[in-house]
């Protein structure tokens, strides 16, 4: 079972490092200065928010444009390793990785609707958005997160098991409404699904642990908004590639 387990992983880690040639061309720095998390604001009509609950929260609170149009590669790397504390090399490759989901990825921009365009980072059993051929992948939906969120029922903090749990009810429920002919989830869905659950539990309650504040947790993806006022703060640890490589196999091995 470890074996299988590691091997999973490797493939699914494979898929984030599939472009190097775009990856090559950012230079990738951390930021000088901290992020301002006092400016937050709903987007508006005509502004592009994304499946993404995190890059939406950047918008919200201007550290990414608040229209969410025309962001550059290098603007996603600033923005996520200043607010998350992702180590500037790995937000590279996530930003890169959105960028494949831009029509014009040549002029290294994209808005944040972009990313809705399907099974390149949106995907099939997301946590907190219905699947493309159901529903709106686009925006929240609370049917979605409801799966998740009734692992968590009675607990203050999150734990591994239940939060592999909240992932998998999720990936169930389009298995059961579409059958497997009918659902994307290859060697890179497991990466995204994984990764997307281990990057909340990291950000929220610190990289490696699985253990965050269930009212933030909800404060991040129904509000898409930071517990700034509730103490949090971005990790003191970066959020790197070896330490969401552990995270996903623990998340993996509470469920597999």
């Amino acid at each position: 079972m470890k074996v299988q387990t590691t091997l999973l992983a490797a493939a699914g880690l494979k898929v984030a490092f599939a472009y190097p040639s775009l990856q090559s061309q950012s230079q990738p720095q951390a930021p000088s200065a901290g992020p301002d998390f006092s400016n937050w604001s709903p987007p508006g009509p005509g502004d592009s928010r994304s499946p993404c609950p995190a890059l939406n929260i950047l918008a919200n609170y201007n550290i990414l444009p608040h229209n969410g149009k025309g962001i550059t590669v290098d603007q996603l790397i600033a923005a996520i390793t200043s607010a998350y504390s992702v180590q500037p090399g790995f937000a590279s490759v996530l930003a890169n990785g959105g960028l494949l989901a831009s029509p014009t990825p040549l002029q290294r921009k994209l808005d944040l609707a972009d990313l809705a365009k399907h099974n390149v980072i949106e995907h099939d059993g997301s946590l907190s958005r219905q699947d493309a051929a159901t529903g709106d992948q686009l925006k929240f939906s609370e049917d979605a997160w409801g799966m998740v969120m009734r692992e968590y029922d009675g607990m203050k903090q999150t734990s591994i098991e239940a939060a592999s749990r909240g992932k998998w009810n999720r990936v169930q429920d389009s298995l059961t409404k579409r059958g497997a002919a009918g659902v994307t989830y290859k060697a890179k869905q497991f990466i995204l699904s994984y990764g997307e659950t281990a990057l909340y539990l990291s950000a929220l309650g610190g990289p490696g642990t699985g253990v965050a504040n269930v009212e933030w947790v909800k404060m991040f993806f129904e509000q898409e908004k930071l517990p700034i006022d509730e103490g949090w703060a971005p990790p003191k640890t970066n959020i790197s590639l070896p330490i969401m490589s552990e995270m996903l196999l623990k998340l993996y091995n509470a469920n597999p």
